[in-house]
C-alpha cells in the first residue's frame, strides 16, 4: 500500500489546522514514520498513561470511528507518543508533555473525571471549548498559560489542541486505512481529469 506523500500530507494538513507545521512532523515525514499496525509489544517512550489515554481519546473525538475506523483504532496515539520521544527537541517535548498534564488536571477539576470517563457529548462540548479558546489566544496574538505552551518551550509554541489536531492528522492520513480507505487509493490511475464535481468522487484522492 502506498502511502500518501509528503506534499500531500504536508497540504491537507495545513489545510485543517490553519497553520504551519511543526518541525518534528516535518522530520518525521522526511523519515517516513507511520502508525505502528502492532502495538502488542510497544512500551510507551515520553507518555505516562494518563497522557497517553487523553491523547488517544482526543485523536479519537477528533477523527472517530465511522465506516471507517477512527484515529484510535488505527495507533495514531503510539505514533504520538513515538515522536514526542523522538522527533520533537527536549524543550518542545517538556513544553508537550506539560500542556498534557495540564490539560487533564483542568478537565478532571471541571468534570470531576477525566477526558476518557466523559460521555461523547461531554467530549464534543470540551474539544469545541478549547477551539474557541485556542482561535480566541491566536486571534489576540497571545495564549493561556497551562493551555497555550506559554511559559513552557518558548512562547511561540501552539496551543496543545492545535498541535494535537496537527499529530492527530498526521498520524491518521499516514496510517493504511487513512490512506487507502477513507481517501480514494488508486495504485494504477487512469485518464487524468483536470477538474470533476466532487459528488462525481465523493473523496479526497491518495496520491502514492
Amino acid at each position: 500500500m502506498k502511502r500518501l506523500n509528503r506534499r500531500e500530507i504536508l497540504e491537507r494538513m495545513a489545510a485543517v489546522t490553519g497553520g504551519a507545521v511543526s518541525l518534528a512532523v516535518l522530520g518525521a515525514c522526511d523519515a517516513d514514520v507511520s502508525v505502528p499496525e502492532n502495538t502488542d509489544e510497544l512500551e510507551l517512550k515520553a507518555l505516562n498513561k494518563a497522557q497517553f489515554d487523553l491523547v488517544g481519546d482526543i485523536a479519537d473525538t477528533i477523527i472517530p470511528d465511522t465506516d471507517t475506523p477512527g484515529a484510535k483504532a488505527v495507533n495514531v496515539h503510539f505514533l504520538i507518543d513515538e515522536l514526542a520521544a523522538n522527533w520533537m527537541t527536549a524543550e518542545e517535548r517538556e513544553g508537550f508533555l506539560a500542556d498534557l498534564t495540564a490539560l487533564d488536571e483542568r478537565i478532571r477539576q471541571e468534570h470531576g473525571k477525566s477526558f476518557s470517563e466523559l460521555s461523547e457529548n461531554e467530549r464534543g462540548q470540551m474539544l469545541d471549548q478549547l477551539g474557541a479558546e485556542m482561535l480566541a489566544a491566536e486571534g489576540a496574538g497571545e495564549y493561556e498559560t497551562g493551555l497555550s505552551n506559554v511559559g513552557v518551550g518558548g512562547a511561540n509554541r501552539k496551543h496543545v489542541y492545535k498541535e494535537l489536531r496537527e499529530l492527530t492528522i498526521y498520524g491518521y492520513y499516514t496510517s493504511e486505512v487513512g490512506a487507502s480507505e477513507e481517501l480514494i487509493y488508486d495504485p494504477i490511475p487512469g485518464e487524468f481529469k483536470g477538474c470533476i464535481p466532487f459528488s462525481d468522487v465523493g473523496k479526497a484522492w491518495s496520491v502514492g
